[in-house]
């Protein structure tokens, strides 16, 4: 069972109200198994959901392989409509980018698939009198990142850390919307160590508006370290600032600006079951005719069956307190490499995984009930 740090403090004036949207379509008759790492964001008040990936036919203990996937799915009313529908694919099977919504387009940012990493970018827009999903190109990144977090401040794109095929990055890289045929610029490197699987938050203010990155991990040679430190960037400075840590190191969570002050985290990975499956995975990779193999394939299989779930908090984070505290709690399996989406005052939290392996169909709707 996981536990809250005893230290932290809940925010009683902050609530919150849960529900679903309508579930991803089946798939040939079955039922969807939901994707992580998938492309998900608002165009013209749709909710496009596109590519990501799964295991259809097993999981990982029952020697079952990922699939990436390509298709794109539109839920054209969130809130009234009642179904999904197909609208073609992405050019190939993706997943584990970015995405954000701007200018009612859906950009997709890098990514990977069985193969490599990607530095593609492109926008989805959907358009409600043809009903059909648009796609155009815009500049590539320059590396090719997957597990890459993105934000936009103004007009400005901005892109931070990932995986490149030679490890994590730590680079910041910047596109103007309005003019892509300037291309990516690079900013400052997070004064901190590089890392994935993180979130890259906008917060605009009267002077232009911050990022912040807040957790995320990395992995050197079969093991991971899950981050608990913040940084703030200040884009007119072009420098960072490290803030104090977050109340437990997470990765693979969501965050999502509230308004000029504050800032929601939703769940993530704490690491702790992950690092005892590496562990086991090291061994058995390290001594294949070990004794005691068998038993440990049984130890990390049963791991990965019998995983608790990730943190079910709700923090929220104050610039101008520079406090965290405890805001809610989700009622439910908690998803990881998802986009957590501003839906007036509600956020959607679109698919994603659940526990190891295992992928979810249900489209989370956290609303505010608080001023």
């Amino acid at each position: 069972m996981l536990t809250l740090p005893t230290h932290l403090p809940a925010d009683a004036q902050s609530s919150f109200r849960y529900g679903t949207l309508p579930e991803l379509p089946s798939i040939d008759g079955k039922p969807n198994p939901g994707v992580a790492g998938a492309f998900a964001g608002i165009s013209h008040g749709a909710l496009l959901l596109a590519g990501g990936a799964n295991f259809p036919n097993g999981y990982r203990w029952q020697n079952g392989r990922k699939a990436w996937q390509s298709a794109v799915y539109v839920l054209s009313e969130p809130g009234k409509s009642t179904h999904w529908q197909s609208a073609g694919t992405l050019p190939g099977p993706l997943a584990y980018g970015a995405s954000v919504s701007w200018n009612e387009q859906l950009i997709c940012i890098g990514g990977a698939n069985a193969d490599q990493q990607h530095a593609a970018v492109f926008s989805l827009t959907w358009h409600p009198k043809t009903r059909q999903v648009i796609t155009k190109t815009l500049p590539d990144l320059p590396l090719a990142l997957a597990n890459l977090s993105a934000s936009v401040l103004g007009h400005e794109l901005y892109v931070f850390g990932g995986e490149s095929s030679q490890g994590s990055v730590r680079s910041l890289f910047v596109l103007n919307l309005q003019h892509p045929e300037s291309s990516w610029q690079s900013r400052a490197d997070l004064p901190g160590q590089a890392r994935s699987f993180t979130t890259l938050v906008a917060m605009p203010d009267a002077d232009g508006g911050s990022l912040f990155v807040l957790g995320g991990r990395q992995t050197v040679a079969g093991q991971t370290t899950v981050f608990g430190d913040a940084y703030q960037y200040h884009p007119k400075q072009n420098t960072w600032q490290r803030l104090g840590n977050l109340p437990v190191a997470v990765a693979a969570h969501e965050a999502a600006g509230v308004d000029t002050n504050r800032l929601l985290l939703f769940g993530g990975d704490d690491g702790v079951r992950l690092r005892q499956i590496e562990a086991l995975n090291n061994q058995i990779t390290n001594q294949p005719d070990h004794p005691e193999k068998a038993k440990w394939v049984v130890q990390r299989n049963d791991l990965q069956m019998n995983h608790p779930g990730f943190r079910r908090e709700i923090w929220q984070y104050r610039t101008d307190t520079k406090r965290w505290a405890v805001v809610g709690h989700m009622p439910f399996p908690a998803p990881v490499t998802t986009t957590a989406i501003r839906w007036g005052k509600s956020f959607l939290l679109p698919s994603g995984e659940v526990s190891p392996g295992i992928r979810t169909p249900t489209i989370r709707l956290i609303t505010s009930v608080s001023p």
